[in-house]
């Protein structure tokens, strides 16, 4: 066996065993944190921070963010959640979006808010596809695009995102980035407005005034269904659903 094939060999075995005490020390801050002791969760995610392990980056960086175990400190939580961000840590990349789109910790920039939040769009996250789409319709940090933003809001819509639900609604009212269709636009407030949407309540009525009686027939035909598609399932037994 060559020196080269042994060495290999030797480095695997470490990998192995420092991966459970990787875990097993992650865990135990875990449990510090959720224990109230912060002082000790904070030494340990430091430790497992700075070799590397995303989770504690992100853990670090939430109690810089939080004030726990050590004063609130924007401009550190911004630096670890980008370490963990960058190493495909969801949680971080959350964060790290509203941070830019706040200007928390850093100055505000839309298009660094605009740039994380797609990465988490296009891994499916419906919080991120309907922020990225307000970006798009209001044109901060990127191009105003109201088709992109539709497509978005839709998206995030059909996931059971009540904003984003709304918003849809509201653009095939106004015929922004879709054709405009008074029919669609009153389904989609209406499917908004069962999750408790008061905007789109208030909204969907003025919707209702455009449509004649065959068009509010198939509007509310529709509505049902898409309360059944894009409500029901997101929210538990059909009866969790405002009744109309």
């Amino acid at each position: 066996m060559n020196q080269m094939f042994c060495s290999h060999w030797i480095l695997l075995a470490v990998l192995l065993l420092l991966a459970p005490l990787a875990q097993a020390g992650f865990d135990e801050a875990v449990e510090a944190a959720n224990a109230g002791d912060f002082d000790k969760a904070f030494k340990e995610f430091s430790v497992l921070a700075e070799q590397g392990d995303e989770r504690a980056q992100q853990s670090l960086g939430w109690m810089y963010y939080e004030g726990q175990g050590r004063d609130v400190d924007y401009t550190q939580a911004l630096y670890w959640y980008r370490k963990a961000a960058e190493q495909d840590n969801i949680t971080a990349q959350i964060n790290l979006a509203q941070m830019y789109a706040y200007g928390q910790g850093v100055v505000q920039d839309f298009s660094q808010a605009a740039h994380w939040w797609r990465k988490l769009a296009e891994q499916g996250d419906t919080r991120s596809q309907a922020a990225l789409g307000g970006l798009y319709y209001q044109g901060q940090g990127v191009k105003q695009d109201y088709v992109e933003a539709a497509k978005l809001w839709r998206l995030a819509a059909e996931q059971g995102h009540v904003e984003a639900q709304m918003n849809l609604g509201l653009m095939y009212g106004k015929g922004q980035g879709v054709e405009q269709d008074d029919v669609r636009a009153y389904a989609w407030l209406t499917v908004a407005t069962t999750q408790g949407n008061e905007v789109a309540d208030s909204s969907r009525e003025f919707a209702l005034m455009q449509l004649d009686e065959t068009q509010r027939e198939q509007a509310e035909a529709l509505a049902k269904e898409l309360v059944r598609k894009y409500v029901e399932p997101f929210t538990g037994p059909a009866g969790d659903a405002k009744s109309l």
